[in-house]
């Protein structure tokens, strides 16, 4: 809802003689999704009178329709109400605030190597893999399961095996630190790079040690002392320039510096003393996701905190289960699973998303319970996030963009292949399509939203969560977040937005013109201009464009219209005062030119 337009009436209540500001506002707390009669019922109104508000600012709604926050806070402003957004209650774990009992114990560290592409990262784990990976009873690495552990003096350190930067999916979800140390892998040859720079402020937003690790340290053409300085200018101060980030060069085909790495890596964890609860009931992250055509749902999670067990009733975000069996990174099965272990589950009632916190509780009918609240309490952000795709019509269309370009997150690769493959379908008669600039598994990070804003794209997500981070940076970049739940809708959703914004051909048809007599009030971003026009309708809506000695001032959108002291519909023929929204200076005898723009539909060539 235009906000400006709701306080628009607020405005003229108070010029009337309501002057509101004379009596405090009582509070009011309101969800973050509200139901129209529901929001009645909470201010004391009927229903109807706060759909005519509604209808009179521009939201069409019905009794049972969903409102944001944000709409119903301005609305209740306007009749004299304090609105304050009711905290979530949808009693998500938070890792961090484990108030489980058990006994404490030192735990192993869990490492997240990230950096650039083709800066040597896959390399360097497959070396550490293949050469010191932990070896029990039987069975090699599988290749399903996205963490292993390998072995160093007298502990075992975790790797989480995430491709590129999507880890922090699982990482910075609900924002809790999984990740105990960062390796920020740098190729000697190479440098600091975009992605470098990316990882650097994810690693940095999750507040843990960062280690480099410069790669192809046998290149002839190795520039250490280039790397350093680069990674000064971004807030990395390695100790060779007095900071306190170690930096080691390693090889991942002679093992150089290999030694040295799995080294430093000990020695932080061990300053940081990292601890977890030893017993009690389990709690931990999902970081993959599957289905396996024998035997159904699988998840890898990395458990940290409690011991997990064969039985154990869990839930995890919007489903739940019980562990019917383990495996570790060997493939093997096995009965627990203590902290900083990464094991594959079998037991899922359905696919958990990437990032959610797994809680074992008492009983399959708690575990049921608590996945049913959370269902409610997500289908409620998706229904506010739909309520924001007509304003990203009205932002596309001002783009005046060709294509509509979009980054997808999912949950499994499947669900990717499945949503990719149908939008590289969708074609206008015009030759309009839908562009992913960038896709991957996991939960919605900022490093999408970055990818978004530097695409001039917007986010959607299927069956995945927008990490807080992200969320605050999107507000932050005015990137739009779109959730679903089901591949047709999304499709049909994202055909539909084409057609409506990308796929439609502007015309412009000049239909008045005027002489500015007298520029009333001005702000940065609106004017109250006094215009003599001459024949042809004005609306709102249309364009009011400033010439002056025949060179192009500026434009803008056309908000109200006055003929003396009375608001009209339309201007038709001499003297009338414009409110406009335009930046521009607007001077006496500037020349106007009001411009009605429409916009012609295109089709799709293949409908769904």
């Amino acid at each position: 809802m235009p906000e400006s337009s709701l306080h628009m009436n607020q405005e003229n209540n108070t010029n009337s003689g309501s002057n509101l500001s004379e009596t405090p506002k009582q509070v009011l707390t309101i969800p973050s999704v509200v139901k129209v009669v529901d929001l009645a019922s909470m201010l004391n109104k009927p229903v109807t009178e706060i759909i005519k508000i509604l209808l009179a600012n521009g939201v069409l709604v019905t009794i049972n329709d969903n409102i944001d926050f944000e709409t119903a806070a301005i609305l209740g402003d306007d009749l004299g109400f304090e609105a304050v957004e009711e905290k979530s209650d949808e009693s998500e774990a938070v890792l961090e605030d484990d108030d489980e009992e058990g006994e404490v114990g030192v735990r192993n560290p869990i490492v997240t190597v990230m950096g650039h592409v083709d800066h040597g990262k896959t390399s360097l784990l497959d070396y550490i893999r293949e050469t010191r990976v932990v070896q029990e009873e039987s069975g090699g690495i599988t290749q399903h399961i996205g963490s292993y552990q390998v072995a160093y003096k007298d502990q075992k350190i975790t790797f989480l095996d995430t491709p590129g930067h999507a880890a922090f999916s699982a990482i910075r979800a609900q924002g809790t630190k999984v990740t105990d140390v960062v390796v920020l892998v740098v190729a000697a040859d190479d440098g600091v790079k975009p992605q470098t720079v990316e990882a650097i402020k994810l690693a940095q937003a999750v507040n843990v040690p960062i280690i480099v690790a410069v790669t192809k340290i046998d290149k002839a053409d190795k520039n250490l002392d280039l790397i350093k300085q680069q990674l000064g200018e971004h807030g990395v101060l390695t100790e060779a320039w007095g900071g306190k980030v170690p930096l080691v060069g390693v090889s991942a085909k002679t093992g150089e510096g290999v030694d040295e790495l799995l080294e430093l890596i000990s020695l932080t964890s061990e300053i940081a003393e990292l601890t977890a609860r030893q017993t009690g009931k389990a709690r931990g992250v999902v970081i993959e996701a599957q289905h396996d055509v024998k035997v159904g749902q699988l998840a890898t999670v990395i458990i940290k905190s409690g011991k997990l067990s064969v039985g154990d009733n869990f839930v995890v975000g919007g489903t739940y289960g019980k562990v019917k069996a383990m495996q570790d990174y060997n493939g093997k099965r096995i009965k627990e699973a203590l902290p900083s272990t990464p094991v594959s589950i079998i037991g899922f009632a359905d696919a958990p998303v990437v990032g959610d916190i797994l809680m074992v509780v008492d009983d399959e009918k708690t575990a049921r319970s608590q996945a049913a609240k959370n269902r409610v309490s997500f289908s409620g952000k998706i229904a506010k996030s739909q309520s924001d795709i007509s304003a990203l019509v009205d932002q596309i269309k001002s783009q005046q963009v060709q294509n509509l370009n979009v980054v997808i997150k999912t949950d499994v690769q499947g669900s990717l292949q499945a949503i990719t493959d149908q939008l590289n379908e969708i074609v206008t008669d015009r030759g309009n399509k839908i562009v992913i600039i960038s896709s991957g598994v996991g939960n919605i990070s900022e490093n999408d939203v970055l990818a978004a804003a530097g695409g001039n794209a917007f986010v959607v997500g299927f069956k995945v969560r927008a990490l807080p981070g992200a969320i605050q940076m999107a507000k932050k970049e005015n990137i739009k977040i779109l959730d679903y739940s089901i591949i047709y809708e999304l499709t049909k959703a994202l055909a539909d937005l084409l057609v409506e914004s990308v796929g439609l051909k502007k015309t412009e048809t000049v239909v008045n013109q005027g002489e500015v007599l007298k520029v009333f009030r001005t702000t940065p971003k609106q004017k109250i201009v006094g215009v003599k026009v001459g024949k042809g309708e004005i609306k709102t809506g249309q364009i009011f464009r400033v010439h002056r000695n025949e060179e192009l001032i500026g434009d803008g959108n056309i908000v109200g219209i006055k003929q003396g002291p009375k608001d009209v519909d339309t201007a038709n023929e001499g003297e009338f005062g414009f409110s406009v929204e335009i930046t521009s200076k607007v001077k006496e005898k500037d020349k106007i030119e009001f411009v009605q723009v429409e916009h012609i539909k295109s089709k799709l060539v293949n409908e769904l």
